[in-house]
């Protein structure tokens, strides 16, 4: 080999050499790896997007891939209103202030952790393929989640894809953005980014609490709507009201079977029937927390109140409808007004500031077309839901017009009406010793030897001493005869007595007495034992207050003395004349009376007791007035009276006015909708006869149900 060769040879490896170095050195073509995204980790996805509360829609599309259709699901801010509608749900209202700012904060400050790849090949394994419908068909995978929030300018403040989460890296998702490849992984909790329409809602359809439900109306019946016309099965009406934890029947009527229209006929309830307590209170409890899962519109003509307006009957389109549902138009006013008939019958529940809810139940939603306006299937399609209408009314008999107090106009009727409102005199709590007190001076006055307007000769009436000396009783009434005899022998000695009395004057009053008792001969045994059995018989009567003669160590005896009756009047006889001397006309009539048991002059002495307290009483409350004062208490009166009776009317009125501004707000949320209701929410409002009373087992067992009989055709309303 010659050298030329070999140097063509050395040469020839050179380059050979040289060329896979070349190759081996140069550099690669710029990639958009996550090389090349390094500056963007821990950098904002999206950097403008820094206030939640700009937000002002949120738009989330989701893709069906067993259908091959999209979904949309949008919540928007109302700018006139503020308020938040659903317009993907025909426009129904949205408490979405709190979920929406949920929402937009998960968007606010997303950091971004990595960029995996840019490449639109690996977008379907990492689910973040753009839900586009005319890019799309039945059975794609990898379609994401699109959510786009703008503000009240309709300008795009985020939209982002939202895809599969990172393997084994919890709480990491990848996302891109719509029209760019790059894929990024964030840390997002997306639970706020939710389609469920429960989240976006309030809840609690019927804002009430079971315990302000007090009465219940059950309107049990169903109607279907057939080839022939509407067909009615009516069962029973109940009502009962809840007092506390009791439940009671106010009335039970029943249908006749074959005859639906006809008025029902009241049932009697033996006592030993109870109601199902624990049935009505699972009813109320379904209404305290009744939820709904989703909503129709209803068609336009139908009112608050459930009744279709008179040109609402020409539309077979909305007719049919509604009866679909299970709602059913029916004339039924004389006038031809079209009300509302459910499928599956009525409950009013009535609260008690007075608002009656109506409810009426419809059928399992799933037999519906349940397409809303925009095209979209609801969630509950085909599923154990049923529709249920709601409105409210004022129950205006929790309302009744006050009694109101008639206003006097005249001191004639003022007079009149303060007679007729005084109230029986009570016996006042000191009565009884008023009472002893009137009847020891009763029986003080009764005694014919002391006038009341002689003290001293009152304290002398009756011979103490003789009293306390003399024989037993028995002794003295042996014989009536000898009870005689004396009264005629001590006639003289008593005028003897009269005579001493007289001279003597007041002073000597005592001496006179004493005088009379010595001249009385055998009558003193007599005498003497009459007034021991009168103080036998005061010791029997009831304890009595001490008369004004209470300190007089000899007015017991004086007391026995009267109370001894016509029997002692022998021994008193000679006070008696002493005393008729000076007494005045009125106390010798007193004296010529029998006496009185002493029971008795207690008895009148007390009532006379209480009438004079009272008289007193009331002179006391009512002094006299002049005519300008009586004036102007009758127009303090007056006044005060129609304060009163103002107030009455007032709060009457405000509480009506509550009621009514209270109904009204809840039809408005009522009005233009269907809800749709779980079943089994529904099985808990509806109670059927046999459940009404005591368990549901006896009930069945006492009134099994029967098998309803043909159901009667109201003509070919509206779909013949």
């Amino acid at each position: 080999m010659n050298e030329t060769k070999k140097t063509g040879i050395f040469w020839g490896v050179a380059a050979v050499v040289a060329l896979i170095a070349a190759i081996v050195a140069w550099p690669t073509a710029p990639r958009e790896d996550s090389q090349s995204f390094d500056p963007l980790i821990g950098e904002p996805l999206f950097a403008e997007f820094k206030d939640p509360l700009g937000a002002a829609s949120l738009k989330i599309i989701t893709f069906d891939d067993q259908q091959g259709e999209l979904a949309n699901f949008e919540v928007r801010k109302n700018p006139q209103t503020g308020l938040w509608t659903i317009p993907s749900k025909g426009g129904y209202p949205a408490d979405a202030v709190e979920q929406m700012r949920d929402a937009a904060n998960s968007l606010v400050d997303l950091k971004i952790l990595d960029v995996p790849t840019d490449n639109p090949e690996d977008h379907t394994g990492m689910g973040v393929v753009e839900p586009k419908l005319e890019d799309l068909e039945v059975g794609d995978e990898g379609v994401g989640r699109m959510v786009t929030f703008k503000d009240q300018s309709q300008k795009v403040l985020a939209s982002l894809i939202i895809g599969n989460q990172v393997k084994e890296q919890p709480g990491q998702l990848y996302v891109r953005k719509p029209g760019q490849d790059p894929v990024y992984v964030v840390s997002l909790d997306d639970a706020p980014l939710t389609t469920n329409f429960q989240d976006w809602i309030e809840e609690d359809l019927l804002q009430l609490t079971s315990i302000d439900v007090d009465n219940v109306e059950i309107k049990d019946y169903s109607a279907s709507l057939g080839l022939q016309g509407v067909s009615l099965v009516r069962d029973y009406n109940a009502s009962v009201t809840k007092d506390g934890t009791e439940w009671d029947l106010d009335s039970l009527k029943e249908f006749d079977k074959n005859n639906p229209l006809a008025e029902p006929s009241e049932v009697s309830v033996s006592a030993d029937e109870k109601l199902n307590a624990q049935k009505l209170n699972d009813l109320v409890n379904a209404l305290d927390d009744l939820k709904f899962v989703d909503v129709n519109r209803k068609p336009d003509g139908i009112s608050a109140n459930l009744r279709a307006d008179k040109d609402f009957a020409t539309d077979q389109e909305a007719a049919g409808e509604l009866a679909t549902r299970g709602f059913i138009p029916v004339p039924m006013g004389p006038n031809g007004e079209i009300e509302i008939l459910s499928a599956n019958g009525e409950l009013n529940a009535t609260t008690k500031s007075g608002v009656k809810y109506v409810l009426r139940f419809g059928n399992i939603s799933g037999i519906a077309d349940d397409s809303d306006a925009d095209g979209e299937e609801d969630s509950t399609s085909g599923g154990a839901n049923r529709y249920l209408m709601v409105s409210t009314e004022v129950d205006e008999s929790r309302f009744p017009a006050p009694e109101l107090q008639p206003i006097p106009q005249t001191l004639e009727e003022l007079d009149a009406m303060e007679q007729a409102a005084q109230p029986a005199p009570a016996e006042p709590e000191d009565a009884p010793e008023q009472a002893d007190e009137a009847a020891d001076k009763t029986e003080t006055a009764e005694e014919p030897a002391a006038p009341t307007d002689e003290p001293e000769m009152k304290d002398d009436a009756a011979p103490a001493e003789p009293a306390a000396e003399s024989p037993a009783a028995e002794d003295a009434k042996a014989d009536d005869a000898t009870a005689d005899e004396p009264a005629a022998d001590k006639k003289p000695a008593a005028e003897d007595a009269g005579d001493d009395a007289a001279q003597a004057g007041e002073g000597e009053a005592k001496e006179t007495e004493s005088g009379a008792t010595d001249a009385s001969g055998e009558g003193e045994s007599t005498t003497v034992g009459e007034a021991q059995q009168a103080d036998q018989d005061a010791e029997q009567a009831p304890a009595e207050s001490p008369g004004p003669d209470s300190n007089d160590e000899d007015a017991p005896a004086d007391e026995t003395a009267a109370a001894a009756g016509n029997d002692a009047q022998p021994a008193e006889s000679a006070a008696d004349d002493a005393a008729q001397a000076d007494a005045p006309a009125e106390d010798k009539e007193m004296t010529e009376q029998p006496a009185q048991p002493a029971e008795s002059a207690a008895d009148n002495a007390a009532d006379d007791a209480s009438d004079n307290t009272a008289d007193s009483a009331a002179d006391k409350a009512t002094p006299e007035l002049t005519e300008g004062e009586k004036r102007e208490r009758l127009a303090a009166i007056q006044e005060k009276i129609t304060k009163e009776n103002e107030r009455k009317l007032e709060e009457r009125k405000e509480n009506l006015a509550q009621a009514k501004l209270q109904s009204r707000q809840l039809n408005e949320r009522f009005a233009d909708w269907y809800y749709v209701i779980p079943e089994d929410t529904y099985t808990k409002l509806r109670i059927g006869r046999d459940e009404l009373f005591g368990s549901e087992e006896d009930a069945a067992a006492v009134n099994p149900a029967a098998m309803p009989p043909q159901m009667p055709n109201f003509g070919g309303f509206p779909g013949n």
